[in-house]
């Protein structure tokens, strides 16, 4: 029954998440930084592996794994988006199956009249939670943004931590032991992926907590004390994570100060965020993959003081309730301390992103498992399932609408668009728009647009930063003729590669500013450089005969003699006699 469940599950998530593997990369949600404009990004190398476990700055964390991950697939995907898109399918259904494994244990563990196993309509009950999780729209963030992989990553490992750990309770001496060791192993991973488990130590000392209520024999204090395996990978992420935020001064700004960001401002962001993953999930109206509730709020507004009073009235329901229904209280505070990395206490403005309650979904859904499960007439589980299994498809209809939203930069900005209300975050939003637009060769819509918008507001920060953009494309334009700024960008990395002896990097940047431009002839000569150095002479020359067709002025003496010099030595190189005989003729003419 659990295989089958767990078949029919990933199946329908697959069916209803296939068409990412379609989608691009998206400039507007930090593809462009984390993937094809990281200068950072390529294969796997002993130099960047370097980079991967010592960098903590480039994005204000530590995720080395993270890195990791991109950097493999690269390894076999390069600059296309699909082997991106196809890791991040992969392990959504991955997770999906792993989410109802996880909530099976913890139904058969923490649900009385279960020792012994589950019965089928347990696993029903779990299976019917688990694609509640798996097929909410709440998903897609992490599904249709390629970026998102490092999310999908974190929760996998977290997830096989969580499942060995549970097994735990079920082992003893030697065994028992191995399951700790590897649940630990699988936390740490899990942070260093990316750190969003950083109260989930807390959780799992109220698992223990009921655990020994329903086994005597166990020794809570023994069970404190191997928390230890978690709280030391926990300190020293933390605290690397920490030092990224404070000294990420220039490119996120600085933590705000009490005058920026008061306490009780502080008190109600948290309250807010904590009610927000409760209530959202059973709601899913109007999701976005950008929020400004956050950006400028007052704490006495209607729906923080209502978020406060909801927070603290379930907390001290929680502790009234410790000693009759310990299970509430250990998830409900289990529940916070995992949200409370998301508190967005270093940060303003902050925002409740769907990606975060990635993991904290799953504590719902253990819960509407067991609710489930406790149904004891057929009339009432029929019912229950029939009521499922019609929300499951109105969520699965919802994912695939707005996957439509992840689908590319324009739909993304006019959806996001249409429901931001914060004016300075709109402008913003609007800013880096027009300059994707300029980059992308719509140059004079755009310039205008922004000419437009700085003369009605000069001090508009975004509409600055694109002014400035522009006019060093001008500037460039006098080498670089009328070609698209992101080609010429992507040609500056490919040169940085090719300097560096990266010649594969180098030649799929160079075909990336190609593919967007024809007409940028440097890049095509330059992938010809790079070509005849990866031993490709006959690639080489086609690229070659490109750049003279494009050359305007036409190439140099220079540039004909270096090229047909190192397509002479490549061809020899490789066998190639003729090839070589006939760039040795050209060379003497």
């Amino acid at each position: 029954m659990s295989w089958l469940c767990g078949t029919v599950l990933a199946l329908s998530a697959l069916a209803v998440n296939w068409r990412v593997l379609d989608f691009g990369f998206l400039y507007l949600r930090d593809d462009d930084v984390n993937i094809a404009l990281n200068p950072h990004m390529g294969g796997l190398a002993w130099e960047r592996l370097r980079w991967i476990f010592t960098d903590w700055s480039y994005v204000r964390r530590y995720i080395p794994l993270g890195w990791l991950n991109l950097s493999a697939t690269y390894q076999v995907s390069g600059l296309n988006p699909a082997g991106y898109h196809a890791v991040g399918l992969v392990l959504y259904l991955l997770n999906s199956v792993l989410v109802l494994v996880l909530i099976l244990h913890a139904l058969r563990l923490f649900t009385s009249g279960r020792a012994s196993g589950l019965s089928p309509w347990d696993v029903g009950a779990a299976a019917l939670a688990s694609a509640w999780w798996a097929l909410h729209p709440m998903r897609v963030e992490t599904t249709a943004w390629a970026s998102g992989n490092l999310y999908g990553q974190a929760m996998a490992l977290l997830s096989l931590s969580l499942i060995a750990y549970l097994r735990s309770y079920l082992a003893t001496g030697t065994r028992r032991a191995v399951w700790i060791a590897l649940a630990a192993l699988g936390y740490t991973l899990s942070l260093l992926t990316y750190p969003l488990a950083f109260g989930v130590p807390i959780l799992l000392l109220g698992l223990d907590w009921l655990r020994c209520r329903s086994q005597p024999g166990l020794s809570f204090r023994q069970l404190v004390a191997e928390k230890a395996a978690f709280f030391v990978p926990l300190a020293l992420v933390l605290a690397v994570t920490l030092t990224a935020r404070y000294e990420s001064v220039n490119g996120f700004g600085a933590v705000p100060s009490l005058r920026d960001l008061s306490l009780l401002q502080r008190v109600a962001q948290s309250a807010y965020v904590a009610a927000y993953y409760v209530w959202k999930p059973w709601w899913p109206a109007h999701l976005s993959p950008l929020y400004d509730a956050l950006m400028d709020f007052s704490p006495t507004g209607g729906v923080f003081l209502a978020s406060m009073a909801a927070v603290g009235a379930v907390s001290v329901a929680a502790i009234l309730a410790f000693r009759r229904r310990p299970a509430i209280s250990v998830a409900w505070f289990g529940y916070l301390a995992a949200a409370a990395p998301f508190f967005g206490l270093t940060e303003k403005p902050h925002m409740t992103s769907d990606r975060y309650g990635y993991f904290l979904a799953v504590i719902m859904a253990s819960f509407l498992a067991v609710g489930l499960s406790r149904l004891t007439t057929r009339r009432a589980r029929v019912a229950a399932a029939v009521i499922s299994l019609a929300a499951i498809g109105i969520l699965g209809r919802l994912t695939w609408a707005q996957l439509g939203i992840w689908s590319d930069d324009r739909l993304q900005h006019a959806y996001i668009a249409a429901h931001l209300t914060n004016a300075e975050l709109l402008d913003d939003f609007n800013s880096r728009l027009l300059t994707l637009e300029f980059l992308r060769g719509n140059e004079k819509e755009a310039a205008d647009a922004v000419a437009a918008r700085l003369a009605r507001d000069p001090n508009g920060q975004g509409f600055q930063k694109a002014a400035a953009i522009i006019a060093d494309k001008r500037r460039l334009s006098a080498y670089f003729g009328p070609v698209s700024y992101l080609a010429i960008l992507h040609d500056h990395l490919g040169l940085n590669f090719a300097h560096a002896g990266e010649f594969r990097e180098a030649n799929d940047h160079f075909e990336e500013a190609l593919r967007m431009d024809p007409r940028l002839y440097q890049a095509a000569y330059d992938r010809a450089l790079v070509l005849l150095n990866l031993g490709r002479s006959d690639d080489a020359l086609r690229s070659y005969f490109i750049a003279e067709h494009w050359a305007s002025p036409p190439l140099t003496t220079a540039q004909r003699r270096g090229f047909l010099g190192l397509l002479e030595h490549s061809a020899a190189s490789g066998g190639e006699s003729r090839l070589a005989g006939a760039a040795r003729n050209a060379l003497a003419r």
